[in-house]
């Protein structure tokens, strides 16, 4: 089906009074089109279901202007809107229902975030506060400044790509490349079977968990933070350690052995199995630890 020109917009003024107003609008969607949220404070739920349309029901706090929910075409637009020239502190709590194969795009400020039973691909960004989610097939890619991150997948082979500064992130069984960077979150991440990843920290620690597919590829690198890596046996792979100023262990392979008679760093080079995949980590400061389970 497609959708031509734009479709009835809700225009809700609910001006800048003392008490919060509540309100529903609706309007058609493409099931399979986009949602896009926008909402500076206060909390987003979104969630999926059966029907062509998106339903928001809004609590608006006093300082906000009006909420607009727009569609056109295969785009529908949800946006709390705040007043210009003045102090932009409006609070809302927004509660979306969208087509469950929608692809979500999630915009915040000060608000936490959690996303159920949504299908499509999604994009979620927040400067202050926490995002959760669930993910299927469909790639993601969340970016927080200071809020914990929290995805829970369905064994699918999308891409994740995470960027947190000072949220720490738990992703369990999401797909099977991954793209992760933090300044000082930690990360605890478990996955079915790991294609590629290439994940980065400057001051957190890492908790990996899964089986190696054959070919994979993975890279990892911290400036300070402890690193642990435990892949599914039988582990089929060449390992390429390098640390400058911690320990390495390993449940195989041969001992590390010092890189310098006069300076710190211990690195470790082996082959397990035929050295099918590939995997490289390095730390400046930090131990490493590599097992299998």
């Amino acid at each position: 089906m497609r959708f031509g020109a734009i479709i009835a917009a809700a225009l809700l003024y609910a001006g800048v009074g003392d008490a919060a107003d509540t309100v529903t609008r609706t309007v058609p969607a493409d099931p399979m089109g986009e949602v896009e949220i926008v909402n500076v404070s206060g909390e987003v739920e979104v969630s999926g279901w059966d029907r062509n349309e998106v339903e928001v029901r809004a609590d608006l706090g006093s300082g906000v202007e009006r909420l607009d929910v727009t569609g056109e075409a295969k785009r529908v637009m949800v946006n709390v809107v705040l007043p210009r020239g003045r102090s932009r502190s409006g609070s809302s709590d927004l509660q979306v229902r969208v087509p469950r194969n929608s692809r979500v795009a999630v915009r915040t400020v000060d608000a936490d975030q959690r996303i159920t039973d949504v299908r499509g691909a999604q994009s979620l960004q927040a400067v202050s506060g926490s995002i959760t989610t669930a993910v299927w097939e469909e790639d993601f890619e969340i970016r927080s400044v200071s809020g914990e991150v929290v995805v829970r997948g369905h064994g699918g082979s999308g891409t994740a790509r995470v960027n947190t500064v000072s949220g720490n992130m738990e992703l369990i069984d999401v797909g099977r490349e991954l793209e992760l960077t933090t300044v000082t979150g930690d990360m605890d991440v478990k996955v079915d079977e790991l294609t590629r990843a290439r994940i980065k920290t400057t001051n957190g620690e890492l908790e990996l968990r899964g089986k190696l597919a054959r070919g994979a590829r993975v890279e990892v690198e911290a400036i300070n933070g402890d690193l642990r890596m435990h892949f599914a046996k039988p582990v089929d792979a060449e390992f390429d350690i390098e640390t400058f100023n911690g320990d390495i262990d390993s449940c195989f392979g041969p001992q590390p052995r010092r890189t310098s008679e006069f300076a710190p760093g211990n690195e470790l080079r082996f082959k397990e199995g035929s050295g099918n995949a590939r995997v490289r980590i390095k730390t400046l400061n930090g131990g490493v630890e590599v097992c299998g389970t």
